[in-house]
């Protein structure tokens, strides 16, 4: 939670750079290309079984590290969702382009928008996903061998990681190529149009750009919200990489503070310090971080607040949250054009997927990649999140699933069982 408007006077500044020139865009590819990488060799450095042997102020000194090198990675690759949170504001400055191209409530709007703001680069996953139909294939031709799919997760186990795992495992992978087709006709067809899907859009893109007659600035602006876009879902996949990686210094500390590794991931970066020299840190007020605690910031200062410390600002926060019952229809904002009816399921983490079935709608706080096979099924996602540059955007359009972003408070006006119409196209959710 921020105070209001929080991030909307930073987020008005960084567009502003933004449409004035590509100065501040080749900063953040050039920082997302340099640092991402030094994080990462960082992050391999708090894994292993050396970890034990290690003092805790050898421990304090690697953490330290990657902790400079993660900030350093961030410092620019931020910006996105800083200019996106609270409203969405690059979004909205590409939408009004098109509004003013083709006029209001044209059909062509929200296509015109999925397509222009989506990147053709080739990002890690999908990699992965024309990796996994080789496997299909070899699958489809002889038996696949248990070694063929220990590989493929020894490149890509990270991928399904999310923000604390667990990791793909073997089972995962053999579930989602079960659900593959079965003839390698077809496999091979949709390799092939995963492999040629930047090419064209990129064609289809320039098609576009040409047909509006988009001046210099325009074409910055939606230059812009793709390469944010790519960079954002490339760096959270990686990422997630760091974290599997760190797994190995979480146990460490865990055990020297006699925590469960749950215990252990409660700890506040600026508690490290007491972990590792100390060992000292509390069970129970990690217990009653993971029941209920929040994050309070001071500037760069911050607090975590839990139990009695945080029952003031737990009821504001609810209170904020509340909405009126008699809400039927919500706006949003269209990260993939379409329309669906279907029974809402409420999808937040992995155990909620099994409520899943085919065509259903999947509402959503905020999408991540440990839920992409229920969105795999999903007739169409709604979020509360999220701009154009979030997972669910990015998905969506990879699915082609229509896909309605932003409406801040779908998960508390819908239900699991209610029936809704989604028609992405326009922004629109209702009950019916």
């Amino acid at each position: 939670m921020t105070m209001e408007n929080g991030l909307l006077a930073p987020g008005k500044v960084i567009l502003k750079r933004l449409t004035q020139s590509d100065k501040l865009l080749r900063k953040i590819e050039e920082v997302n290309k340099k640092e991402v990488p030094i994080m990462l060799r960082a992050a391999t450095k708090l894994s292993g079984d050396k970890l034990a042997g290690l003092s805790g102020t050898k421990l304090l000194s690697l953490w330290n590290d990657w902790l400079e090198k993660f900030i350093s990675m961030m410092r620019y690759s931020v910006l996105a969702t800083v200019m996106e949170m609270e409203e969405p504001l690059l979004s909205n400055a590409v939408e009004n382009i098109l509004v003013k191209k083709l006029g209001k409530n044209n059909d062509k709007t929200g296509e015109y928008f999925q397509i222009l703001s989506s990147s053709p680069r080739k990002t890690v996953a999908l990699s992965e996903e024309i990796d996994l139909l080789k496997l299909r294939t070899i699958q489809l031709k002889e038996k696949l061998s248990e070694k063929a799919i220990e590989k493929h997760l020894r490149k890509y186990a990270w991928i399904g990681y999310g923000y604390n795992g667990p990791e793909w495992r073997v089972n995962d992978i053999k579930q989602r190529l079960n659900i593959l087709p079965r003839q390698i006709t077809a496999v091979l067809d949709l390799a092939r149009e995963k492999r040629e899907a930047g090419r064209k859009l990129q064609k289809r893109q320039s098609q576009i750009e040409k047909e509006l007659k988009l001046n210099v600035a325009e074409r910055r602006l939606v230059h812009t919200i793709r390469t944010l876009a790519f960079w954002k879902f490339e760096r959270k996949f990686l990422n997630q990489k760091a974290h599997l990686l760190m797994e190995d210094f979480i146990r460490e500390v865990a055990k020297r503070n006699h925590l469960s590794k749950i215990q252990a991931c409660m700890i506040a970066p600026n508690e490290l310090k007491d972990a590792l020299l100390k060992e000292n840190i509390k069970p129970d007020l990690m217990n009653e971080r993971i029941k209920e605690s929040v994050v309070v910031f001071k500037g760069v200062n911050y607090k975590v607040l839990s139990g009695k410390r945080g029952q003031k600002i737990f009821q504001e926060i609810r209170k904020s949250l509340s909405v009126d019952p008699n809400i039927k229809e919500l706006n949003g904002n269209t990260a993939y054009p379409g329309t669906a009816k279907g029974i809402v399921r409420r999808v937040d983490e992995p155990a909620d997927m099994k409520k899943m079935q085919q065509g259903d709608i999947l509402v959503s706080t905020s999408t991540n990649p440990q839920i992409v096979p229920a969105m795999q099924k999903a007739g169409a996602i709604v979020t509360d999140s999220g701009g154009i540059t979030c997972h669910a955007a990015i998905v969506s359009r990879e699915l082609k699933v229509p896909c309605v972003i932003g409406t801040k408070i779908a998960t508390k006006v819908f239900k699991d069982g209610d029936r809704v119409e989604v028609d992405a196209s326009r922004g629109i959710v209702k009950k019916i």
